[in-house]
């Protein structure tokens, strides 16, 4: 395959990112035929060292993705990172994905718990406050004062694991993203050690 050849398949596949990260990457492999083309080495040669065009794209795209997680730990930028991540090989489809899941089902749980705990908790407390101001026919509440204590305490309860549980998301995150772009590195170095071995 030729330098041309690679370069429109490779730029092909990166299409997806923005174009500033798309120029650079562009740039890295010229200037990887170029040092290559420098010290004789075929454009064909190189271009089968670097290993074929659309994964090494994929690469890319799973270490941009993994960036941006870092940055900003998103729910959609982790998702991206672990697709990115599984498109990679089929160890991160068997291991990543059923853990990820898991991760997530309970940080989402933790979510929905909390926020129902904060809501609930407000809701009586003001229930309360109202029955002591106008005695309500359908509730009746013997010790109020108690009562709207309670309801504050489990408001705040609800309200500490709420925002305990959207920093742990964060963290999460970034942890994930972390993995993926080890494994990336890993995947790479590989591949890139098993085209200098031959």
């Amino acid at each position: 395959m030729t330098r041309a050849e690679y370069m429109i398949r490779l730029t092909d596949k990166l299409s997806s990112m923005p174009e500033v990260r798309r120029r650079e990457i562009v740039e890295e492999i010229l200037a990887h035929f170029n040092d290559g083309g420098s010290e004789g080495i075929s454009d064909e040669a190189l271009a089968e060292g670097l290993g074929s065009p659309e994964l090494l794209a994929k690469e890319y795209r799973a270490a941009y993705a993994s960036e941006q997680a870092s940055i900003k730990p998103s729910i959609g930028n982790v998702m991206r990172v672990v697709w990115a991540g599984m498109g990679m090989g089929m160890l991160n489809l068997i291991f990543v994905l059923p853990i990820v899941a898991i991760v997530f089902a309970v940080w989402l749980s933790l979510v929905v718990m909390g926020g129902a705990m904060a809501l609930a908790g407000a809701l009586a407390a003001i229930l309360a406050i109202i029955s002591i101001i106008i005695p309500i026919a359908f509730v009746y509440i013997a010790y109020p004062v108690i009562s709207i204590f309670a309801c504050v305490m489990i408001a705040s309860l609800g309200g500490l694991i709420l925002i305990g549980s959207l920093r742990l998301g964060g963290a999460m995150g970034k942890f994930i993203a972390r993995y993926v772009r080890t494994n990336i590195e890993i995947i790479s170095g590989k591949r890139k050690q098993n085209a200098q071995e031959s």
